[in-house]
């Protein structure tokens, strides 16, 4: 226990954390995982220059990305978390989590969830930056334990991506900074969760923020969630087309246009023996209000993914993961002629991971993303497909749990 601590002093040091903080509480824990990985990727069938596109559709470039070699460590990470007892039950709670780009160097402090709270007989509150609920509670099996930040993560497919346009403000697959959230407590296996964004900014007469909550049930061989989030002017329908196509709808605060995006989620999971089997089920909806005539106002679609885990009685563990997402349906102000042609997507993941240790392992990841003639879905960590290109890429690493 005394070298565990020597060691967070260390760590803390190196990283700019006050080492005093640490030194006062005997019940810190160091946590993380770090899984560099050697990765080929290509796209293949980039739609034509000139091709017709969808509505909503980027314009195709027929430019696919040439196989490339990379070197990546995508989300590894480290921790640092304890507790206080305040006495009558109640107890103060943080974490400082970092990413840690093992792969090429640098890193800040506290970019990965990271709050200080309170938990007692009434639940817990937590203030800072952290995962929404939609996220957490959206996929608990993830790929091998990866359930974002890697090229298999399903999130790619039903819930970090846009089928138009490359632009960030459509994931549902989010972080929350200066965020607040509340937990029940367990009543039977049952436990509620809710988040709140505001925006501290508050631009012209838009309001970005962001609520975010769900119910989870957990007993036995079953997991279970629904989970439903709101983000209000964050414009995703209008920064996916792109601020130069016709369609889109000034996101300046300018005038009475706003935008509420929202999307619902079920997630089941079963464990029996050594398998473990995930369904996901989500609807996805992008709506702007009060634009003119002919500018965007409305996109939805649906999307779903399956997961098998299967530990073969030794250190051996295999998973192959499917996740589609539908063209869906569009329109624009006034009645125009709206079309989502070419939009769909789907995604097929296949890995195996072999344990020396209860912390170390040697992995094998392979996925392919198959877009519609139209869409952009992507996993690519160095380079953005063109619209309709299909991303193949596979990685061999190693994954050592902290």
């Amino acid at each position: 226990m005394y070298e565990r601590k020597l060691i967070a002093l260390a760590v803390a040091g190196a990283l700019g954390v006050p080492a005093a903080a640490f030194a006062q509480q005997s019940n810190v824990q160091i946590y993380g995982r770090l899984y560099p990985e050697f990765t080929v990727a290509k796209t293949t069938g980039a739609t034509p220059a000139g091709a017709s596109s969808s509505t909503l559709g980027a314009t195709p470039t027929g430019l696919d990305l040439k196989s490339r070699n990379s070197v990546d460590a995508s989300n590894s990470r480290i921790g640092f978390r304890g507790t206080e007892s305040l006495g009558g039950g109640l107890n103060a709670i943080w974490q400082i989590e970092s990413t840690v780009p093992i792969d090429q160097g640098g890193g800040l402090l506290a970019t990965r969830d990271s709050f200080v709270g309170l938990r007692g007989g009434f639940g817990t509150v937590r203030l800072g930056n952290m995962t929404t609920v939609y996220k957490e509670l959206g996929d608990p099996l993830g790929i091998l334990g990866l359930s974002s930040g890697n090229f298999v993560s399903m999130s790619n497919i039903i819930s970090s991506r846009m089928p138009f346009g490359t632009n960030s403000a459509g994931s549902f697959h989010l972080r929350r900074a200066n965020s607040v959230q509340y937990d029940t407590p367990d009543f039977g296996g049952f436990q509620l969760h809710v988040m709140y964004g505001p925006d501290e900014i508050r631009t012209g007469n838009l309001d970005a923020d962001l609520w975010s909550g769900g119910l989870e049930y957990k007993r036995g061989p079953i997991e279970a969630s629904i989970a439903h989030e709101i983000h209000t002017d964050f414009f995703a329908g209008s920064k996916g087309v792109g601020s130069s196509s016709p369609v889109a709808n000034p996101t300046t605060g300018a005038g009475s246009v706003h935008s509420k995006d929202k999307s619902t989620r079920a997630t089941v999971l079963y464990s029996v023996g050594g398998a473990k089997i995930q369904a996901n089920a989500s609807t996805i909806e992008y709506t702007e209000s009060g634009g003119a005539a002919g500018k965007f106002q409305d996109f939805k679609n649906t999307r779903w993914s399956l997961t098998w885990q299967q530990s073969w009685g030794g250190p051996l563990r295999t998973t192959v993961a499917y996740g589609s997402s539908s063209a869906g349906s569009c329109s624009l102000v006034g009645g125009a002629g709206c079309s989502t042609s070419g939009l769909a997507g789907n995604m097929l993941v296949l890995g195996g991971d072999y344990s020396f240790s209860k912390r170390t392992a040697l992995f094998v990841l392979y996925a392919r993303i198959n877009n519609g003639s139209a869409s952009q879905y992507r996993n690519l960590e160095n380079g953005t497909p063109a619209p309709g290109a299909d991303i193949v890429q596979y990685a061999i690493g190693i994954r050592h749990n902290l």
